[in-house]
């Protein structure tokens, strides 16, 4: 492939995946570029001659309407195979687009096209491989790139154009030893894809005209105007103590509200006290957290480091980001900063370079690829910050760190002087006493945490195990079929090998002490490695990894020795899919107790919502500790501007707001059966304007959720199972809130992160039926616009949103 080459970069939007199966094409977009500039466009609708779907209708906004003139394939046919001839053909998931076009030439009679064709998805996750997604919307918002109109062919077609060209760029800029590992490598990329990869990292020309303009604005940019640093100590720092103090030394961009400077005022005297607690401070929903407990790590004594814990590492970023930024505003902050990781979240350069070695003798995996190019921009090579397709690839575990990996030790020799660690809970629970041996502080440290539910899960990870037997069993059989191809003389030890394995599995159905099963556990992982070393030696494919199984051979040997905090044994079966696990549980509240706060001096929770059970959970301390619940003092008038609805009227009020235009809300239901009434109609009713995503129809409520926070207009409906994974899950609420039939099975109680969430944000509104009782046991929390359910009209959503 040339880089002189034209390039069509092509997008369809049709009435069904398949053409087989009466799929018709409803819209094309053309892009065509020449010497990395957009040259042309052509675009048009087609008459598919059937009825549109209504969903297809809701998604790319393309009605009946719009394709009743226009013009059929037939027509269109033989002026496309000319626009398209001797072109590279470019699409975001090219063997859905390519096939489709070419289904259709056959079924109109013509020939199908014989063009090179490319990628744009495979190459944007090599190239970008920690982009928070790979969706042509995801991408255009993460690079900067225009999208006018998604899921418009002529849209997608021109954006998916300007991602070509940054692809272009961006393997034009990669480090020269990164273009040649690419190149030796044949990654088995997507039609001519590689071809394109290869192209692009030997080509010397010029960036694309827009790229270059916008590197050249982004160059003139002024930097941000920063408080004057006097070089004090840190400890020497008076700390500011009212309102005015604290916007003086945080500068412009920072306005310290009342609430939140008492939130500061607290943690700082919280950090100064000597005694040892475990203090929960509960929050206003409105107070920003984050900077209220960092900001005051910068006026401590310095006699002992703080670890700020969490399981979320978008949050760990999130905290990394602010102290670097107090670190340059503040007068004289000289606070030092690392960031750990458990040593297997890390990548040992040398164990990926003999995977490399491998793979240019027989092929690379993908996620390989991805790799190679997030090593040249890592600078800490901490596995954890890449996408969770990555992590999860079963290869990975072969490039994973241990305790002596080069990564690895690095991290913790940095976090051994510094004073402030930000810490992952499996970090934490893995090195957490070395590390304390080895910092610079005697005294233990400060442990800081805002998210406290994953501390549950993480002593779980951490100490407890899951052997996956389903999965061992299929790679023994895939074994077992390798061995038997060997010849006769080299089968003995396979024989063996394959007898002890059998015999060892298959005491877990007849163990039923728990102690009896953390033995047999035992055996079934080194009868494991046992394969995976005479594998190694025959040269065999399979997926089970020494790392892997040694890891979970120690946590074994670990809970065999300290038999006091198992709490239960259990095989798992699952019919649909066949799932055999066996599950060993911890004590998670005596390790808590006797491992989590005998590393630390002291524990601040920082949280504006704390379920009772969590609440009591976090409190059990050991003699040696106070345990304090202090709920915030200071006074907040946020209430939650509601609409008070009937079971009657909940249809027009729902219907005011689309009216008023309001860009996404949520509809919570109480039941599968309200879930797909609700569905139906909505996209019915709406379709037109929004995007309509339900719970388990659309996507698993996760997905769902992130997905129509993206769209331009959408409607979510979802279950009550929503209301707690917004504080488990961290989920993005719109502003405004509908729940259906509330008065018939709404707990108030349960009520509470869904109102957290919507009074964090300035402009919030929630609908609901709630009866009088309801509206008594949340009163201190709702400012109820209507006591007497008449409908609100649109106009009050569009002054109180605008």
């Amino acid at each position: 492939m040339k880089k002189s080459a034209a390039f069509v970069i092509v997008d369809l939007e049709t009435t069904n995946p398949s053409v087989e199966k009466g799929g018709r094409i409803i819209q094309i977009g053309m892009t065509f570029v020449k010497n990395k500039k957009i040259v042309e466009h052509f675009d048009s609708f087609v008459n598919p001659g059937q009825t549109i779907d209504k969903k297809i209708q809701q998604l790319t906004h393309i009605s009946q309407k719009d394709v009743r003139d226009a013009p059929f394939f037939e027509e269109l046919a033989p002026s496309l195979r000319g626009l398209l001839k001797d072109q590279v053909f470019v699409a975001h998931n090219v063997n859905f687009d390519y096939p489709y076009l070419n289904a259709e030439f056959a079924r109109v009679g013509l020939p199908e096209l014989d063009l090179l064709a490319i990628d744009t998805v495979q190459l944007a996750q090599i190239l970008y491989p920690t982009a928070p997604g790979y969706r042509l919307s995801d991408l255009t918002k993460y690079l900067d790139l225009p999208l006018v109109q998604a899921h418009r062919a002529n849209a997608d077609a021109e954006a998916t154009a300007y991602l070509m060209l940054s692809l272009w760029h961006k393997a034009q800029g990669l480090p020269e030893k990164t273009k040649k590992e690419l190149l030796s490598v044949d990654w088995g990329l997507l039609r001519q894809s590689q071809d394109f990869l290869a192209m692009a990292m030997k080509d010397r020309s010029p960036a694309p005209t827009f790229l270059a303009e916008r590197e050249e604005a982004l160059g003139r940019q002024p930097s941000k105007n920063k408080a004057s640093n006097r070089n004090k100590k840190g400890d020497d720092l008076p700390y500011p103590k009212t309102l005015a103090d604290k916007d003086a030394a945080l500068g412009p961009g920072f306005a310290v509200e009342e609430d939140q400077g008492q939130v500061m005022d607290q943690v700082q005297r919280f950090l100064q006290q000597r005694k040892r607690a475990v203090w929960q401070l509960t929050t206003p929903p409105e107070v920003k957290k984050t900077l209220s407990y960092l900001l005051p790590l910068f006026y401590q004594n310095r006699q002992q480091a703080t670890y700020l814990l969490a399981h979320d590492i978008t949050l760990l970023n999130h905290q990394d980001v602010i102290l670097a930024e107090l670190q340059e505003r503040l007068p004289g902050a000289n606070l030092s900063v690392a960031k750990l990781y458990a040593p297997r979240d890390y990548l040992d350069e040398k164990k990926f370079q003999k995977v490399l070695a491998v793979a240019r003798s027989q092929g690379g995996a993908f996620w390989q690829a991805r790799v190679l190019v997030w090593l040249a921009e890592s600078p800490d090579l901490a596995l954890i910050d890449l996408p969770k397709g990555v992590q999860n690839q079963p290869g990975l575990a072969a490039v994973r760190s241990d305790e002596t990996g080069p990564a690895f030790v690095k991290a913790f020799d940095k976090a051994a002087q510094a004073d402030v660690v930000l810490l992952t809970f499996a970090a934490f629970f893995a090195i957490s006493e070395e590390l304390e041996k080895a910092s610079k502080y005697q005294d233990r440290p400060v442990a800081i945490l805002e998210k406290p539910i994953a501390l549950l899960t993480a002593i779980q990870e951490g100490f407890g195990l899951t052997l996956p037997l389903s999965f061992y069993q299929d790679q023994v059989a895939r074994l077992a079929d390798l061995a038997a191809s060997l010849p006769k003389k080299t089968q003995g030890q396979w024989k063996v090998a394959l007898h002890n394995w059998e015999e060892a599995s298959n005491k877990i159905d007849g163990q039923a002490e728990d102690i009896g099963l953390v033995k047999t556990g035992k055996a079934v992982l080194n009868r494991l490695l046992d394969l995976v070393d005479l594998a190694a030696k025959a040269d065999f494919n399979h997926k089970l990894t020494q790392a892997d199984l040694t890891a979970k051979l120690a946590k074994l040997s670990w809970l065999s020795a300290h038999q006091e905090y198992l709490a239960n044994i259990s095989w798992h079966i699952q019919k649909e899919p066949a799932v055999q696990n066996l599950i060993f549980e911890v004590k998670a509240d005596l390790l808590y107790q006797k491992y989590f706060l005998k590393q630390v001096d002291k524990v601040l929770v920082v949280s504006s919502y704390l379920p009772d059970d969590l609440a009591t959970f976090l409190a059990q301390t050991p003699g040696a500790l106070l345990p304090e619940k202090s709920e915030f003092e200071g006074t907040t008038d946020n209430q939650l501007t509601t609409v008070l609805t009937t079971s009657r009227n909940e249809d027009q009020q729902i219907e005011q707001l689309v009216l008023a235009k309001v860009q996404h809300f949520v509809l919570i239901v109480e039941d599968h059966a309200a879930l797909k009434h609700w569905y139906y109609k909505l996209s019915d009713r709406y379709g037109d304007d929004y995007v309509v995503y339900a719970q388990d129809i659309s996507a698993p409520l996760i997905k769902a959720a992130r997905q129509s926070s993206q769209e331009e207009q959408s409607i979510l409906i979802v279950l009550p199972e929503y209301l707690s994974a917004i504080w488990q899950q961290s989920l993005q609420v719109p502003e405004v809130a509908v729940i259906s039939q509330a008065h018939r099975w709404v707990d108030v109680t349960t009520l509470t992160p869904l109102l957290i969430a919507l009074q964090k944000q300035e402009k919030s509104v929630l609908l609901a039926s709630f009866n009088q009782g309801q509206v008594k046991a949340l009163s201190d929390r709702l400012a109820t616009v209507n006591s007497r359910y008449k409908r609100v009209k649109a106009n009050f959503y569009q002054k109180k949103l605008s």
